[in-house]
């Protein structure tokens, strides 16, 4: 016989064991997570770190409480597994629903703050398929370009991180402007 064996036959005796474990979980979480006066100075990390790991020991302390308190009752637990592994499960193909969502979301608020374009300029987006356009909105979740021809394409923010990005110099008119790149000499023969 364990440790955790000897606490539930212990709890289990008394008809009040389930209620007298949960109160001494809450009890331990009040103790864990009262506010205490450091003697020193923390560090920044330290100061940061200290609300998570309260939070991670506190509900720690509650599932195993809740958990024992379940077994005290005679509650079987052996679907537990299966029950928390399908609720992962369905928790993780929720953010793989969400992650081209939030995959634009944070593609504008980059495009925002590092403003690689901005409304009203001429952009082109080289891929496989090539796309010219004047900015003429942004969205959380799609850039609009207005084409030469006069249509208006969505294009969804997290693309001018995929692709290559060519912005125009304001009042180009040319949709591919010829511009000289000199390449510099590495044989050292053009040395004066």
């Amino acid at each position: 016989m364990d440790f955790t064996d000897h606490i539930f036959s212990f709890v289990q005796r008394f008809e009040t064991g389930p209620l007298a474990l949960l109160a001494a979980a809450m009890f331990a979480t009040f103790l864990i997570a009262r506010e205490r006066r450091p003697k020193g100075n923390l560090s920044l990390r330290a100061s940061r770190t200290r609300p998570l790991l309260t939070k991670m020991v506190k509900w720690s302390v509650v599932s195993i409480a809740i958990i024992g308190a379940l077994l005290s009752l005679g509650i079987d637990l052996r679907g537990l597994w299966s029950v928390l592994a399908a609720m992962l499960s369905l928790v993780a193909i929720g953010f793989v629903a969400m992650w081209s969502i939030l995959s634009h979301m944070l593609a504008s608020v980059l495009l925002v703050t590092f403003r690689p374009f901005q409304i009203g300029d001429k952009v082109e987006i080289v891929g496989d398929d090539l796309v010219v356009g004047k900015v003429i909105g942004m969205s959380l979740v799609y850039t609009t370009l207005r084409t030469s021809d006069g249509s208006v394409l969505r294009i969804p923010n997290n693309l001018f991180f995929q692709k290559v990005l060519k912005r125009f110099q304001p009042g180009s008119l040319d949709a591919s402007p010829a511009v000289a790149i000199q390449e510099p000499d590495l044989t050292g023969a053009n040395t004066q």
